[in-house]
């Protein structure tokens, strides 16, 4: 009677655990491809979709004995979303989405419209807002295939850490998508994404060409207008107005156009300010920078005043040459109307005729720069006595 009743209690403990849900849906690692990179062009009235998957192989921290190995489909839709979706066909196992880090724009979508791009970014639930996001001139497919040094993969170029070398070398700043898609959107401000394409003559491996990834530019985009792309070498006034900047150098020349001296700035403060009461509407620019001697082989200029100086003249005259390129292709590179519209939004509306706001010759004719050399360098300059200078 007792070992019946030991036997009907057992079967009462056993029982739930039928009902109990499994674990069967759980995908293991090996059988999943994890998509790293999605890239968007578009060509003959059609979208065409890029995925990038790297190798496991190839993720170690100083990289492997093998050579990386990375794989990119190309596929083709009347919309982005069906272009990606044609990816499924061929991937063998089940992709996975959530890891995507960066996403990649060809000109010519952008030109078509990134809200078309934007809307299938944000419905599936996999896909995150915090990926890098860049542009490009260069066929997708090949800057997806570019790799970095030592057998490291795709991952460990610019294309999905860009931080390292901005750090080093502020040109254009790096920007999110999410941080992307809130300028975009946001009423008279004009912002941009990094352009990237491939440097096919920097680097050799072993005597041979090692193509690397570079920041070449910038293409500017104001809500659903395309302004344009724009060079780096253009857009060298930028980073002086640009509060992301961490460190920019800047090579003077002297009056026989020979290079003179080089000075790198790690410290920058800006501050914007609308302006008026005082005739046609203005903007005043103050600029602080410190910086500290790169270079300055020949020694040709001995008083730090005039260092300084002849620094005020080149970088006030790459801030004058931006913006005048900017009334005349009618773009807003420093952001002078978001600023209005933040700080005076009565004067943003009364701004605005019939095209819109617009730019003039006179708007920027105030910029105040305080640049100062701090020292120069971990090697002693004999010719200078800093301390002497005030």
């Amino acid at each position: 009677m007792r070992a019946d009743l030991q036997m009907l209690l057992k079967g009462f403990l056993v029982l739930p655990l039928l009902f109990l849900t499994s674990c069967s849906d759980i995908k293991e690692v090996q059988n999943l491809n994890y998509v790293t990179a999605i890239g968007v062009d578009f060509k003959d009235n059609e979208y065409i979709g890029y995925i990038q998957l790297i190798s496991f192989n190839s993720q170690g921290a100083n990289g492997s004995s093998g050579e990386p190995s990375v794989w990119v489909s190309e596929t083709k839709g009347k919309t982005f979303d069906e272009a990606l979706s044609r990816a499924y066909n061929t991937s063998q196992e089940r992709l996975l989405w959530a890891h995507v880090n960066t996403i990649l724009v060809s000109e010519t979508a952008l030109e078509e419209g990134f809200h078309h791009i934007f809307d299938v970014l944000t419905r599936y639930y996999e896909l995150r807002l915090v990926t890098w996001i860049f542009g490009t001139n260069a066929p997708i497919k090949d800057v997806f295939s570019t790799t970095s040094f030592f057998n490291q993969s795709a991952l460990a170029t610019v294309l999905h850490r860009p931080l390292g070398t901005y750090e080093q070398n502020s040109t254009i700043r790096p920007i999110k998508l999410q941080q992307f898609v809130r300028e975009l959107y946001e009423p008279a401000l004009t912002t941009y994404l990094p352009s990237i394409r491939i440097n096919e003559s920097h680097w050799v491996h072993n005597m041979e060409p090692d193509p690397k990834l570079e920041i070449d530019g910038a293409f500017f985009l104001k809500n659903k207008e395309f302004k344009g792309f724009y060079t780096l070498e253009v857009l060298k006034g930028l980073r002086w107005l640009t509060k992301e900047t961490e460190r920019a150098g800047i090579q003077v020349m002297d009056d026989e156009g020979e290079p003179d001296f080089n000075i790198v700035f790690e410290k920058n403060e800006v501050d914007i300010k609308p302006v008026e009461g005082k005739g046609p509407l203005s903007f005043d620019v103050k600029v602080s920078l410190e910086g500290v001697i790169a270079n300055r082989d020949a020694n040709k200029i001995l008083n730090l005043k005039e260092m300084e100086a002849n620094l005020r003249e080149e970088i006030h005259k790459e801030i004058k040459d931006l913006y005048k390129l900017g009334v005349q292709n009618d773009t807003d590179f420093f952001r002078l109307e978001h600023i209005l519209y933040r700080r005076k939004n009565k004067s943003w509306k009364s701004s605005l005729g019939d095209g819109g706001f617009k730019l003039s010759e006179n708007m920027l004719e105030d910029i105040d720069l305080n640049v100062k050399v701090i020292h120069s360098g971990a090697l002693k300059n004999r010719t200078i006595n800093m301390e002497e200078i005030d």
